[in-house]
């Protein structure tokens, strides 16, 4: 099947996928979720970055009738985090359904009475025996990363939490890679005619391709990012031999809000073939380099990335097979087995990307280590009194960023500290005329389209950024809330992590719409997102198979909040 509509869902879920940028199953999703809706159990081979949590979620929200008062589906993950990103995942799919989806940990209300709860089995077995959460209504079980979950005493929080269920006649749905001993002998106890998706599954794994088919550069990122920093990594591909990077991406609205991050930040993109530009955004990886080669480019000149992970091996050989160009995936580490396991059975060799030179960064962090050092060893008693005026009028982050400034000012550098400079000289934080001077962050200011007349003040605006984009406070600078919008500075860096967590959230039961800020005229003094129109380097307009221009007023192109369920 190469479409959801096809596999029994209903229309409203349709709708929610398409506006989360979900509009074509992968492999996994195609085979599983027909069975799932049906009821079936099942043991899926997939990680993180498989499509999953898609697979399940759908099958889960299509099936289960909402507004039971109690879980009617209960979804077990490894930690707290994987809970809450599950739980927000599936909430905003659930949101179009009518089913309340929580996580049980802080910072969610009621989560005893969700239709479907996500929690660490730990967590739950504790308040199944504190009568917190009733399992009397148990259809449906879903263990997600089976492995993990049946070490030590997981299996036991596992067993306690089966036999808080009044019924046997619940859905097993058991999501694992690899698929060990354990997880085979817990299904064969608790789900009998368990299917196993995909099919070789249920046997040995499969031996890696006979045939070598090339190499592909991993570049692994140490946290999750939603536009997993693609500046960085085009800087460094472009070279001398590569005149030309090819980003895939997942979605049409990922796609534009790449090229906006790379437009920000000078680097020209547009549509694959283009000779005038040297970035390169496509989505139907077949078409995108049919365009590529027609245009008469070497393809040596051409480096091809997975912005967004491959969810199965024709994708990832689509995208990169049979170039002689440069090839690289981008992968967070819990993706790493999924990816690996890709490679081994289409046939690539990984290799890691060579590290971008780091000098500037390390830099910063000398200076970072400074500050920290003199926050561990400094007696600050008397330093905080002096202050304290000062904190009357502007928060501790302001005080210290203008203290960061001052010290900039008299040249206090990141190298001073470590640098081979007289003991004096560094005490004094006065470097040799040579030693380079630590740049604090640069950043960018964002609109938003709630303000005064809501009731949403700067607090507020600051803890829906803290919150769920996970900022920390020193990454928020000024906060300016006016009658009917507010303009937001935060760094320049995680502008676009802000704009993809906050759009479609609500603050003080208005819903948010978030962008970066273009002035102070037109539509955006009367309170509306002005026009998300293309500059030069943004995504030109496509045909079907790639990004179209989202441009006009209040963006009319995006049919919802951005950033879709984990994958």
């Amino acid at each position: 099947m190469d479409s959801f509509d096809q596999m029994g869902l209903a229309p409203e879920l349709l709708e929610a996928l398409t506006a989360e940028g979900i509009e074509v199953p992968s492999g996994l999703q195609a085979d599983a979720i027909p069975v799932l809706v049906r009821g079936n159990p099942a043991v899926l081979r997939a990680g993180p970055g498989a499509g999953a949590a898609v697979a399940y979620g759908a099958a889960l929200l299509s099936r289960l009738e909402p507004g039971g008062g109690r879980p009617s589906g209960v979804v077990l993950t490894g930690t707290p985090e994987s809970a809450t990103g599950l739980a927000r995942s599936l909430g905003r799919l659930g949101m179009v359904t009518g089913h309340r989806c929580a996580a049980l940990s802080t910072g969610w209300a009621l989560p005893g009475h969700a239709d479907i709860l996500v929690a660490t089995p730990g967590t739950l077995a504790s308040a199944v025996r504190a009568a917190e959460v009733k399992l009397d209504g148990l259809q449906a079980l879903v263990l997600d990363g089976a492995a993990f979950l049946l070490e030590g005493e997981g299996s036991q929080d596992i067993s306690l939490i089966l036999d808080a269920a009044e019924s046997d006649d619940w859905q097993g749905i058991v999501v694992a890679d690899p698929i060990t001993s354990e997880v085979r002998e817990w299904v064969d106890a608790h789900m009998r005619r368990a299917v196993f998706l995909p099919s070789e599954a249920a046997g040995e794994d499969l031996a890696e391709a006979p045939v070598e088919r090339g190499e592909i550069l991993l570049h692994v990122v140490e946290r999750p990012d939603i536009l997993r920093d693609p500046m960085t990594l085009v800087e460094q591909l472009l070279d001398e031999e590569i005149h030309h990077v090819l980003l895939f991406c997942r979605s049409e609205d990922r796609a534009a809000d790449v090229g906006d991050m790379l437009t920000l930040h000078g680097f020209v993109a547009g549509m694959p073939g283009d000779p005038d530009t040297p970035v390169w955004l496509g989505l139907d990886a077949l078409a995108d380099r049919k365009r590529a080669t027609d245009s008469g480019i070497d393809p040596e000149q051409v480096a091809t990335v997975s912005l967004d992970l491959p969810l199965d091996t024709d994708t990832l050989d689509r995208r990169h097979g049979g170039r002689p160009g440069r090839a690289v995936c981008v992968a967070e580490g819990r993706e790493l087995p999924h990816l690996r396991r890709l490679a081994r059975e289409a046939g690539y060799r990984l290799e890691p990307l060579p590290a971008a030179d780091s000098s500037r960064d390390a830099a910063v962090q000398a200076f970072r280590d400074r500050i920290r050092q003199a926050l561990e060893t400094r007696d600050l008693a008397a330093y905080t009194t002096l202050l304290e005026p000062l904190l009357d009028e502007w928060s501790g982050v302001e005080v210290a960023a203008a203290l960061a400034a001052l010290l900039r000012d008299r040249g206090v550098t990141a190298v001073a500290a470590t640098s081979g400079a007289p003991q004096a000289q560094r005490d004094e934080g006065v470097p040799a005329s040579a030693t380079p001077v630590a740049r604090p962050p640069a950043w960018t200011r964002l609109f938003l389209s709630v303000g005064s007349r809501d009731g949403v003040g700067p607090g507020d605006l600051l803890g829906a950024i803290t919150g769920e984009a996970g900022l920390k406070g020193d990454q928020v600078g000024r906060i300016d809330v006016r009658d009917t919008f507010a303009r937001v500075e935060v760094q320049d860096t995680v502008a676009g992590k802000v704009i993809q967590a906050l759009n479609g959230t609500s603050i003080r039961g208005r819903s948010v719409r978030v962008d970066f800020d273009r002035g102070t005229s037109g539509s955006r003094e009367r309170g509306g997102p002005g026009s998300r129109g293309r500059g030069p380097g943004g995504p030109r307009e496509r045909g079907p198979s790639g990004p179209r221009d989202r441009g006009g007023s209040g963006n009319p192109g995006r049919r919802g909040p951005t950033r879709g369920p984990e994958r």
